[in-house]
């Protein structure tokens, strides 16, 4: 969001201030939301998934590729190694939104992006109607402000990696017995361990790159994939494969 937690604290005080309601509240070390939040949320979230997407369409040129993915892709990788390349053509100018990797994909399937990037600790095995181009294997680490280790009270982890935590336990066994809480993306969760510093996440070894002087680690020997998907048979293809090697390259 490219603003401070306090500064998101603050707006969120002032709506409920506004229209005298309660939004969220304390739950153990984090917070939750209440029952009005939580309607409000699934009123505010269709409307970002769903209308905003529509309204770019129509206020976009066609020649704008629309790309979707994870916080790790659309937030870092994309602007560092997009933003080096020669300028792009009008045909190749980009809308780039964040999101969790299951997100980004149900909007490739109902046709609001151009592409997506996202990352599995899977292999992706691509429907008949998507082509799926794997883009470079990175370790997963568990990522804390604390040293890794009894510290740890919690670990908070995105859908897309809840998984992890099982693959991991083979070789870190006292991880099995840390709770376990489900966020929506690696961006809700990198945002939670910076605010509770016993807790701890699953993310991609590339983080350390942005963040190596703020957090503790350990290697976990899980692998995650990262991949770009798109639609066949599309005008935009060419320039979306021109896109994808400039990744490739730039990696």
């Amino acid at each position: 969001m490219f603003i401070s937690q306090p500064a998101v604290s603050s707006q969120i005080k002032k709506l409920e201030n506004t229209y005298g309601v309660k939004l969220i509240e304390k739950n153990g070390r984090g917070i939750r939301l209440t029952y009005t939040g939580e309607q409000l949320y699934e009123v505010i979230h269709h409307f970002f998934t769903t209308t905003i997407v529509d309204i770019e369409s129509l206020l976009k040129n066609s020649r704008y590729i629309k790309i979707s993915g994870n916080y790790l892709m659309t937030q870092f990788i994309v602007p560092e190694i997009l933003g080096k390349a020669d300028k792009l053509s009008e045909s190749e100018k980009l809308v780039v939104k964040s999101m969790s990797s299951f997100s980004a994909m149900d909007e490739l399937k109902r046709d609001y992006c151009d592409l997506v990037l996202v990352s599995s600790s899977e292999v992706i095995i691509p429907q008949l109607e998507f082509t799926v181009t794997e883009l470079f294997t990175d370790e997963i680490i568990l990522m804390s402000r604390s040293s890794i280790g009894s510290e740890i009270a919690s670990i908070i982890v995105s859908k897309s990696k809840k998984e992890i935590r099982d693959l991991v336990v083979k070789n870190y066994e006292y991880i099995a017995g840390i709770p376990l809480t489900v966020v929506d993306s690696t961006q809700d969760a990198i945002a939670n361990i910076r605010i509770n510093k016993d807790c701890a996440t699953f993310v991609s070894a590339r983080f350390l790159k942005y963040f190596d002087d703020e957090f503790n680690y350990i290697s976990t020997g899980v692998k995650s994939r990262f991949y770009a998907i798109y639609r066949k048979g599309t005008s935009k293809n060419k320039s979306i494969q021109m896109i994808i090697n400039r990744l490739k390259e730039g990696f």
